[in-house]
């Protein structure tokens, strides 16, 4: 192959590589695990955090106990201080690496009425924060800072239930949330999923062309 094609697609993938990881901190959310627990039963739902605030440690994480709930309490996470107070799971005084995943558990007892409950979270970092508090509406796309949803099913949850469902699916349930977020602190602007598909169509688009004038420089020089 041509030393001048082999630089080039070196340096898109090099490029489309970095980029395309990005993207997929910018999706990146704090999901419910399990997604579904069966009304009235008592559950342990872990919250798992996926990425710092920009690139920062995270410090504290307060997770609002939805209405229906009772009983919440955190499960211990070693480095970290765990607390019930009120309505509000608070894990404070550790130190959690911005690109380490980790997981923060709650036990409860989970609503007697079927729907989908809502536990907003506000993320703590060493620099920074980040309010994953937004509920989407019905039949609007998903907010870029969602609060994390539980599913509570009449009866054991089943593999549907428990698989990740899309939102429009999630918001034809009757939803019970927390009367207010735990903080109103607006988090930092993220793009969308739209955004984030055009971007990948504009690498994708841009690799092809490089690609295409590399080649025909090489076959000119060839032909010289």
């Amino acid at each position: 192959m041509n030393r001048v094609v082999r630089l080039t697609l070196a340096a898109c993938a090099a490029g489309s590589a970095s980029v395309l990881v990005g993207v997929g901190m910018a999706v990146a959310h704090i999901d419910a695990d399990p997604a579904a627990v069966a009304a009235g039963s008592v559950a342990t739902v872990g919250f798992n955090v996926e990425h710092g605030c920009d690139g920062s440690n995270t410090t504290e994480l307060q997770i609002r106990i939805p209405d229906g709930v009772t009983d919440a309490r955190p499960v211990d996470v070693s480095g970290w201080t765990a607390t019930a107070a009120a309505d509000t799971v608070t894990f404070s005084g550790g130190d959690l690496d911005a690109e380490t995943p980790a997981t923060f558990a709650v036990t409860f007892t989970a609503p007697a009425t079927a729907g989908t409950i809502y536990f907003p979270i506000v993320q703590t970092c060493a620099v920074g924060q980040t309010a994953w508090i937004e509920i989407p509406g019905e039949g609007a796309p998903e907010p870029d800072h969602p609060a994390p949803a539980v599913l509570v099913t009449d009866g054991p949850p089943t593999s549907a239930d428990l698989a990740p469902h899309d939102d429009d699916a999630e918001t034809e349930e009757t939803a019970t949330t927390a009367d207010t977020p735990i903080s109103t602190t607006t988090a930092p602007g993220g793009d969308d999923d739209s955004s984030n598909t055009g971007l990948v169509i504009g690498i994708i688009a841009g690799v092809v062309v490089v690609l295409g004038g590399a080649a025909v420089v090489a076959s000119r020089r060839k032909k010289s």
